[in-house]
């Protein structure tokens, strides 16, 4: 059931003429500057009426090659990873097929739309149907935030509703625009950090260069070069430097036997742990037991 508010934002972006019924086989993620409509086994009873319209910019994200659309006796057919472009007031309406359609609908009111369009050209752009593949975006799991938190209850929800959906224009505007997105070594540090994350935490498992390489998304070499280059250390060594820091916070707290603690620092021999324990802090971890009072 839609809420009586709901329907009028719906009709706000849609068109004052969609209809509750209209919307039996749609799923809706709703605010009052971008909504999404999705249908779970059947077609938008508004989507297949004739030479229909919408006040807002409209967007579609197809996951099959089910949904046709009719635009001034043009046939324009989906295609999965594709966006589906179409301007406020042009007339359309979409092919009732046998299939359900797959798609997401991605309504965005125009001045939303036309004030982020702006940060990127001054050109009046007309979307009269275009297909654009979708480039190495971010879009999906914008859209995935956005229909979670429709759902929300929180006195927060709007506020985030409404930045998520600026985050969508400008990536949508991002895709069908000749955007070059940079691909700055950010991306990489970044992943280096998961990295440093993943050593911080679980110091006392089985780590290797592959391991984290895997984890960072990168080649071990290339891991390897960029962590050395963002720690002034490799990765091994700043993993032993993390796990003799551990190793003598515990023992400073002296309610584990040196033993223990090298066990729960990831080190396998215990001699090899006094050694190396020796090399960074001057000192055996017994003499530093001996030592704290």
């Amino acid at each position: 059931m839609i809420l009586n508010q709901n329907l009028q934002t719906i009709k706000n972006l849609v068109g004052d003429t969609i209809t509750e019924d209209n919307l039996k086989f749609i799923d809706c993620f709703v605010s009052p500057r971008l909504s999404m409509f999705m249908p779970i086994g059947g077609n938008c009873g508004y989507a297949i009426t004739p030479n229909h319209k919408h006040p807002s910019y409209m967007f579609v994200l197809a996951y099959d090659c089910e949904t046709e659309v009719i635009i001034e006796e043009r046939k324009i057919q989906s295609s999965p990873n594709t966006i589906f472009c179409l301007s406020p007031e042009l007339e359309h309406h979409e092919v009732q097929n046998y299939l359900p359609p797959k798609y997401c609908a991605i309504f965005i009111e125009a001045a939303l739309f036309e004030e982020n369009l702006k940060n990127y050209t001054q050109e009046i752009v007309k979307f009269n149907g275009q297909i654009v593949n979708i480039k190495n975006s971010k879009l999906d799991q914008l859209v995935r935030n956005f229909m979670i938190e429709s759902y929300s209850n929180h006195p927060s929800k709007e506020a985030v509703l409404d930045s998520i959906a600026i985050l969508i224009t400008h990536e949508i505007i991002r895709n069908v625009i000749d955007y070059h997105r940079d691909e700055t070594p950010i991306t990489d540090n970044m992943l280096i950090n998961e990295a440093i994350k993943f050593i911080n935490i679980g110091f006392e498992q089985d780590i290797t260069i592959e391991r984290l390489a895997k984890l960072s998304k990168l080649s071990k070499s290339h891991f390897t070069k960029l962590f050395t280059e963002e720690m002034k250390m490799s990765p091994m060594v700043y993993l032993k430097t993390i796990r003799l820091q551990n190793a003598k916070k515990m023992l400073r707290a002296k309610e584990l036997t040196v033993t223990q603690v090298a066990r729960q620092c990831g080190f396998n021999s215990v001699s090899y742990f006094t050694k190396l324990f020796k090399e960074y802090f001057n000192e055996t971890p017994k003499e530093l037991m001996q030592r704290v009072k």
